[in-house]
């Protein structure tokens, strides 16, 4: 039961704010961090894209998202979520890590990962494929984030207690699209 209630009070504050890249910093609440402490979030995430630098007009290619916990601590839940380019028609989650929960709406992908422990990886593939017509750059953006819960947020479901910190992190990946 954990775990779920973790997971829609994530999508509920982190959901809609990673795939608007241009205001999501500006959109996280900010939490005042005890004095002496750093305003970092527990469990921040580092996240490396391997992508084609150039893909063929009607081919497909893979998204390979690589998500570290760079902390000394473990997340409570991770979020990553991406923007993918508007010359992909179709978009498959081929490979994701156990317990995670994914999903695809238009162009935009989001996964809600399960606990990640310090020094950790997680991998999600993404596969994408090229409309016929495709021309110039297909850009995508993908963006992670490290949501800590605090002890006791779960039994009263007190939503404004989460901190996310600034752990929003993006990547901005471009393909060259051939013809």
């Amino acid at each position: 039961m954990r775990r779920h209630l973790t997971a829609f009070a994530a999508i509920a504050l982190a959901g809609g704010m990673l795939l608007t890249p241009g205001t999501a910093n500006a959109a996280a609440p900010r939490i005042t961090a005890p004095q002496g402490a750093a305003n970092q979030p527990l469990a921040p995430l580092r996240t490396t894209v391997f992508y084609p630098r150039r893909a063929w007009a009607g081919d497909s290619y893979v998204y390979t998202l690589k998500i570290k916990n760079v902390g000394r601590w473990y997340t409570d839940i991770a979020y990553v979520g991406g923007h993918l380019p508007s010359q992909v028609s179709r978009i498959r989650i081929t490979g994701k890590p156990p317990g995670s929960y994914c999903e695809v709406s238009g162009r935009e992908v989001g996964c809600l990962l399960d606990t990640l422990n310090p020094g950790r990886t997680a991998t999600l593939k993404v596969r994408v494929w090229l409309k016929n017509g495709a021309r110039g750059t297909a850009t995508a953006n993908f963006g992670s984030v490290s949501i800590d819960v605090p002890a006791g947020g779960l039994e009263t479901l007190d939503i404004h207690g989460i901190d996310i910190g600034t752990d929003v992190k993006y990547v901005r990946v471009k393909t060259q699209v051939l013809r």
